[in-house]
């Protein structure tokens, strides 16, 4: 993420292809006729009440009542009552999901003048009552109060004509209540997809709230109209970032019941130890020769305690040595920390000079201790520049005990100075080594003591062969698709709703396959998510990388969830943003939707609306996600909404379909992709059907286990994308006959839109314009542009470089930055108002006829980021 990346050239030559903007949109050009410097920040609240005089709001849609037609997945997108339906939407986090009375009709009034259709109700099951569903007084019971208010916030978003999308398992810890041991995941993720015990728990949940019926509605959750979409679990797989650390390091409980299942798996496939074993004998290969020097440590360096060809990195002000001693009647290398600080590779112990072949299996092996439980991390790498990773990056746990310990990889590029590291800082305790090995080979199928008939074979051990590996993963993805399947029988037919249903996010290639069954397929993606280098989630020490998505393309959110769309079904993303405080966070919206509608995608959340139930009314950021009082957001929704959901940009001329089958059985294929390429499914893509960006700029793409398939016939030939980001200094635009959207360096505007945009300030924005009355911009009498650069609070504290502000949010107003652009009308004549933030008419912009041409110019001194132009 943090390398410099060259730009695709099929990408930078595309923005300045011979297709012509006129024949895109011709009634607004723009031009900037001179030089000033942009004012200061000025202060943009948009209120919490709307104002029912805005000029921008949404048009109002209609009210879904309890005999009102429903939402359906059909034709590959969604549907009602015949129509297609875009979602366009918000996600409320835990307390937010329960406003007052009062506050519900005001929230759901101004989600609907921002063109907001659909809520997902997240994290509902996280905590006890008031910032969550479950009753404090009885932990396995709904609270009354949050159900009423619950109940209520439905209707009114009803009455709004927005749906809502109920999320079941989020943050519940089932095992707590059921009295399970303790998992060693967050909100029993993982083992909720295997575990019986706790399955039932999440339908008993499912059942007590779906079949609940709302006080105010009269009608079960299950039946209701606005009850649109039902999720499983989210972010949960077995195959999730860290699932398979996670799953080889299981609570007993857990992997007995996970090894139970794994051994009858192999029981109904393979039918005898001799069909196992010869199956997993295919790739098996014995151990090589040994290429570490002075394995034992015998030879020390010369006036030195460390070894031969060995060596003890020490950074920063990290300190150790190192002796040899006796331990339990072995010789041992133990390393004694002087001096730790945070991060674990500031002391390496390692050996250079090894050469690694491309594609080639190697074992390493070493016994280790500690004198007190500790981590450490086993890897191997380049011993240079760019120091990338060959292969080998395990954590191990050690104890006082002397431990062997193997670990296997494959070598991911060949290389004739690769190194064997042991990261061992971070903690002051002791460590010994002895016996250090890498060798070639070392894979091995079934071992001699195991056997189908003891049902002792385990789901994970080292250095496997091929087939091993292989069978694992296929099993873990037919017992995640059973769970899923499940899950998604019990809500249609045991409990009878209505409601689409949807398991979890993509993850993967084999996770892909496991939600092949759900009414929709969805994904989440955050462009520089915070990062927290010390304490999970710790408020004070956080960053963020100031990076804008404009300028690296290449490492793009929008292309991965691209490739994780599967052909045949509506595709969603329910968790987006671009965290605050970024200086290009305006970027998010208007680029997803843009984004979105090009690639005919069917859904958008943003995460999150708010996360508080009694803070409707503040005037500042308050995170890194809220969205509600962030203008950056919140002010760009009306116009994304136009954007996404009424279609302002045309899909994309084609689906191209991206083959997840072989020649070899399905599961086969796809778990090969999933091998070799993890979650990431842009570069599953590139490897089964040669995709890069340009091919995603010029039109959709979409996943198939499909054997045959066929291109779609084009959809529009009028959607235009143009990404170019030379030397990280980017621009972004989208082009469509209601709308467009400009993102990036003010420079590259003129070039980006052959003359017709050219920015004064500030140096980076985002712009879109668009038209109101879901017309041809030609034809169009109402004309929304909503633009501007950074959004801050006021004294808002950041770091020099940037990249956190710590607990210093600052205090109110929220202030945005404005642009200085002059614009050229094309025909007509036309009027230019400045929007006050409640969306009414402000200062008037003059405007002055040349040549039967207007002009007109939008300045920092209007002190907004929404002017309206009317046609006479």
């Amino acid at each position: 993420m943090n390398q410099r990346t060259q730009p695709d050239k099929r990408i930078r030559k595309s923005i300045f292809s011979a297709r012509t903007l006129y024949a895109i949109i011709l009634p607004i050009f723009l031009a900037a006729f001179s030089a000033v410097a942009v004012a200061d920040f000025v202060p943009f609240v948009i209120p919490a009440g709307p104002n029912p005089d805005s000029l921008i709001a949404a048009p109002a849609a209609g009210k879904i009542d309890t005999d009102s037609p429903r939402l359906i997945a059909e034709k590959n997108h969604f549907q009602r009552d015949g129509q297609r339906i875009r979602l366009w939407g918000v996600n409320l986090s835990m307390a937010a999901n329960f406003p007052t009375h009062q506050a519900a009709s005001q929230i759901a009034a101004r989600m609907a003048q921002a063109g907001v259709n659909t809520v997902r109700c997240h994290h509902m099951d996280t905590s006890n009552w008031p910032r969550g569903i479950w009753d404090p007084a009885s932990p396995g019971r709904l609270s009354p109060e949050a159900l009423d208010r619950l109940d209520f916030f439905i209707d009114q978003l009803a009455r709004k004509g927005i749906c809502v999308n109920i999320n079941l398992h989020v943050g519940r810890a089932h095992t707590r209540s059921l009295g399970l041991p303790a998992t060693n995941t967050d909100y029993d993720k993982i083992v909720s997809i295997f575990t019986p015990a706790i399955i039932d728990a999440q339908k008993k949940y499912a059942r007590d709230l779906l079949t609940h019926r709302n006080k105010y509605r009269n009608i079960r959750y299950a039946d209701d109209p606005a009850v649109a979409v039902v999720e499983i679990t989210n972010e949960n797989s077995l195959f999730m970032w860290n699932g398979d650390e996670k799953l080889r390091v299981l609570p007993e409980y857990y992997e007995k019941i996970l090894h139970a299942q794994f051994n009858a798996w192999l029981k109904t496939r393979y039918r005898s130890d001799d069909r196992l074993r010869a199956a997993w004998a295919e790739g098996a290969e014995p151990l090589g020769q040994n290429l570490i020097k002075n394995s034992d440590f015998e030879q020390p360096q010369p006036g030195q305690s460390i070894p031969l060809h060995w060596n003890l990195e020490q950074h920063d002000q990290s300190k150790a040595r190192c002796s040899r001693q006796q331990l339990e009647s072995k010789k041992t290398l133990k390393i004694n920390i002087e001096q730790a600080d945070q991060t674990e590779w500031h002391i390496q112990f390692n050996q250079r000079g090894l050469t690694l072949e491309k594609g080639k299996y190697y074992t390493v092996t070493f016994e280790a201790a500690a004198d007190a439980p500790r981590s450490i991390t086993c890897a191997v790498g380049q011993a240079g520049e760019p120091w990338a990773n060959l292969g080998l990056s395990q954590k191990v746990r050690l104890t006082d005990k002397m431990t062997e310990y193997r670990f296997g990889f494959t070598a991911v590029a060949g290389e004739t100075n690769a190194r064997l590291s042991f990261s061992i800082g971070a903690d002051q305790v002791p460590v010994r080594f002895a016996n250090v090995r890498l060798r070639p080979g070392g894979r091995i199928g079934l071992r001699e003591d195991e056997s189908i008939g003891k049902a002792n074979i385990a789901l994970y051990a080292q250095t496997e062969s091929p087939r091993r590996i292989l069978d694992r993963m296929i099993f873990l993805a037919e017992t995640e698709k059973k769970y899923f399947d499940l899950m998604r029988n019990y809500i249609k037919k045991d409990l009878n709703c209505k409601a689409l249903v949807t398991g979890t996010i993509v993850f993967g290639p084999l996770g892909l396959y496991a939600q092949s069954d759900m009414d929709f397929i969805d994904a989440h993606a955050y462009w520089q998510h915070p990062r927290f280098p010390n304490r999970p989630w710790d408020a004070g020490d956080w960053l963020i990388d100031q990076k804008p998505m404009t300028d690296f393309p290449e490492q793009a959110t929008l292309f991965r969830l691209a490739a994780e769309r599967l052909a045949g079904k509506p595709f969603t993303v329910s968790e987006y943003n671009h965290p605050a405080p970024l200086d290009s966070q305006a970027e998010c919206v208007p680029m997803i939707a843009s984004f979105a509608a090009a690639q005919d995608w069917d859904g958008i959340w943003f995460y999150t609306y708010s996360h508080a139930s009694d803070d409707w009314d503040r005037q500042t950021m308050n995170s890194y996600f809220d969205i509600d009082t962030n203008p950056a957001k919140w002010g760009f929704m009306r116009a994304g909404a136009a954007v996404f959901r009424f279609a302002g940009i045309d899909p994309l001329p084609a689906v191209r379909r991206i083959p997840l089958n072989g020649p070899e059985p399905l599961l086969d294929s796809v778990a090969g992709f999933h091998l070799r390429n993890g979650s990431n499914m842009f570069a599953v893509a590139r490897e089964a059907a040669r995709i890069d960006t340009a091919t995603v700029l010029a039109g959709q793409i979409a996943q198939t286990f499909a054997e045959k398939v066929e291109l779609a016939p084009d959809s529009s030939e009028r959607g235009s994308l143009r990404w170019a980001a030379e030397k990280q200094n980017g621009i972004y635009a989208a082009f469509g006959p209601k709308a467009w959207v400009l993102t990036g360096h003010a420079e590259k505007f003129e070039s980006a839109t052959r003359g017709l945009v050219r920015v004064n300030g500030p140096e980076f924005l985002t712009m879109v314009i668009t038209a109101l009355d879901n017309q041809d911009l030609r034809q169009s009498t109402s004309v929304l542009i909503a633009a501007c650069g950074r959004c801050e609070n006021t004294e808002m504290q950041f770091a020099s470089d940037r990249r956190t502000v710590g607990r210093n949010w600052g205090r109110a107003p929220v202030r945005i930055e404005p642009v200085d652009v002059d614009l050229v009308l094309s025909e007509g004549k036309w009027t230019c108002r400045g929007l006050a933030p409640d969306g009414t008419l402000a200062e008037e912009v003059p405007i002055e006829y040349e040549n039967g041409r207007g002009n007109y110019r939008i300045a920092p001194r209007y002190k907004t980021m929404w002017y309206l132009l009317t046609r006479l």
